[in-house]
């Protein structure tokens, strides 16, 4: 997992080996650090995982990786696990085949979008609607996202959200008042944060910026996300004010992030108090950016990293 963050030709070399430990949970951290590297230099012995690994949990991450890490001479190896039995199998050779690019894989990809019986929760349907949205197939994401809405898509979180951010990254903007009611009206945050992306990528900043001053501290989350990920200045001003203003931890945990993402050093401080919580999300969270940050870690030990910030950070 730290080698995800190393230089790749530091990280590669045992990385490829590590893929095919004995152990299923060393096998599946190194497909997933393989997934961020996005090496080509992995593609053999990804491959040759495909071939031979009995886990479906490494088997998603395995796909993935290869997806990120090959071109279009590798869809043949993928497009074969949209058949899988395990539903999230197939789901992640959707998305594999999202970062390939392949146009041949079309008719693969909505075979496995029409094909519901045992896809309860929209994952591998809304994993084949994010395929098209990377691809950037604008017309296939139209006319799927009235096929899904049809199968019922509304009824799910995920079916919602990937409706959603389709519709922001095709641009349709005759649905922007359902997207803009989302936001306010549904009661998952992770569909409200990804209607006030949609709203965002709409052109519809101002209107998402105002949301930033909204009663309920899931909006405001979603909204300062939604403002840093298109690329508007103003949420790392306002994140400035919101990590030592805003009533709720989480929004200012979520200010803290936007200004590590911004590079910003200042969110150390406030990232390694967040170590200190008993909530696990952001202590992780918190550490992860920490060492992504900084190369080395101590832990949880929030006064190791206060004083090596003092001494050695910028």
């Amino acid at each position: 997992m730290l080698l995800a963050h190393a230089k790749p030709d530091e990280a590669i070399a045992g990385l490829v080996i590590a893929v095919s430990d004995p152990n299923r949970n060393v096998r599946y951290a190194a497909a997933e650090a393989l997934q961020v590297l996005a090496d080509e230099r992995a593609v053999p012995v990804l491959a040759e995982r495909l071939r031979t690994e009995g886990s479906s949990q490494v088997l998603t991450a395995v796909l993935v990786a290869l997806g990120r890490s090959g071109g279009a001479y590798v869809a043949h190896r993928v497009v074969a696990f949209l058949e899988h039995p395990a539903r999230e199998v197939r789901a992640a050779a959707a998305a594999a085949l999202g970062h390939i690019g392949d146009a041949g894989q079309r008719d693969a990809l909505w075979s496995a979008l029409r094909y519901a019986p045992d896809d309860p929760g929209f994952a591998v349907r809304a994993a084949v609607l994010s395929a098209f949205v990377n691809l950037g197939w604008k017309a296939d994401v139209a006319r799927a996202i009235v096929e899904l809405e049809e199968m019922g898509a509304r009824r799910h979180w995920l079916g919602r959200a990937a409706v959603l951010v389709a519709i922001g990254a095709a641009g349709i903007s005759d649905r922007t008042a359902w997207v803009r009611a989302q936001i306010t009206e549904d009661q998952d945050p992770r569909v409200v944060a990804a209607a006030a992306g949609a709203l965002a990528r709409l052109d519809r900043r101002d209107e998402v910026f105002a949301l930033l001053g909204h009663t309920s501290p899931v909006v405001r989350r979603a909204a300062l996300v939604a403002l840093q990920d298109n690329g508007d200045p103003r949420a790392v001003a306002r994140a400035r004010v919101m990590v030592r203003e805003d009533p709720e931890v989480a929004v200012r945990f979520e200010a803290a992030l936007v200004l590590h993402h911004a590079n910003r050093p200042e969110a150390d401080i406030y990232l390694v108090d967040a170590l200190r919580s008993r909530n696990p999300i952001f202590w992780i969270t918190a550490l992860g950016a920490l060492e992504s940050r900084h190369g080395r870690s101590f832990g949880r030990d929030a006064d190791a990293w206060a004083e090596f910030l003092k001494r050695d950070g910028p």
